[in-house]
Order: structure tokens, then C-alpha cells, then sequence
């Protein structure tokens, strides 16, 4: 026989144990002197001329910009945006915290630059041939249209 409540109860049940599947598991924070570490040194580098591949303080390219920040702090990165994308974890934009790795995409490919979120909306950037090293809001249009997404360095 044909019982309608129970098999409400099972398809009930069933969606919450999958919907628990689906949620993503939180992200840990990032160590509190890592982000400290880094977010001194990104503002260390404001006005540093940007230099296509750079990775020093005599011109930065944005990825090299990143890789010499963390490695101050002790943590080695990979050069490039795309693997440093990779290096990373996956955040939400409502889960930022000083350090986190915002990337954009500006050409073809997944993602083509990468800034230092600094906290209150504000992220480091080495921007382009012919600029310096800057501090932008994350919110300012130009930016929201080519963010693609946002990555935590853990270790």
C-alpha cells in the first residue's frame, strides 16, 4: 500500500542529508602573523613601479608582487596568477580577510592578475605597465567587472 507521509518523510530527509553534502565545509582563517606579515609588507610596496615580470622591490608585476610579499612572511608561492590561483583556497567574497588572494581576468584564460585583499574593502595591486603599486577598494566597478574570485593561503 501506498503510504503518502512516509514517503514525504524519506524525500525530506533525503534533500537535507544532500543539501549537507553540498554545503561547502568552512574555510579555517588564515594564521593572524600571516596576515599581519603580509598586509605590512603589501603596504611597504605602495608606488613601487610596476615592471613586467618583476618580482622585487626595484618593480613588480602583480604575481611577483604576491610571491615576494608572502616569502617575506616566509611562505613560498608559486610565480604565476594561474598557479598561485591554484596554491590557494577557494573563499567566499563575504569570508575576505587581510591576505587573501583576489583574482581577476582581464584577457583569455581563467585568470590573468592577482591582488592582496588588505581588509576594509581595500586590496594592493601592481597594476600595469607604466603605473605603481596601488591601493584600489575592491568596489569600484573596474575591478567588480573582470573579479573572478577570491583564495585563502593557508600555510
Amino acid at each position: 500500500m501506498f503510504a503518502p507521509g512516509r514517503h514525504f518523510r524519506v524525500l525530506a530527509l533525503s534533500i537535507c542529508v544532500l543539501s549537507a553534502c553540498a554545503s561547502s565545509p568552512p574555510v579555517p582563517e588564515p594564521p593572524a602573523a600571516l596576515q599581519q606579515a603580509v598586509v605590512l609588507d603589501a603596504l611597504g610596496q605602495i608606488g613601487r613601479p610596476y615592471r613586467y615580470g618583476g618580482a622585487d622591490p626595484s618593480g613588480f608585476d602583480c604575481s611577483g608582487l604576491v610571491q615576494y610579499v608572502f616569502a617575506q612572511a616566509g611562505v613560498q608561492l608559486p610565480r604565476t596568477t594561474r598557479a598561485q590561483y591554484r596554491a590557494g583556497v577557494p573563499i567566499e567574497t563575504k569570508a575576505l580577510e587581510p591576505g587573501d588572494l583576489l583574482f581577476y581576468r582581464f584577457e583569455k584564460g581563467p585568470v590573468d592578475h592577482v591582488a592582496i585583499y588588505l581588509g576594509d574593502g581595500q586590496a594592493v595591486h601592481a597594476p600595469a605597465s607604466g603605473r605603481a603599486v596601488i591601493v584600489a577598494a575592491v568596489d569600484l566597478p573596474y575591478w567588480q567587472r573582470h573579479f573572478v574570485t577570491a583564495t585563502r593561503v593557508l600555510r
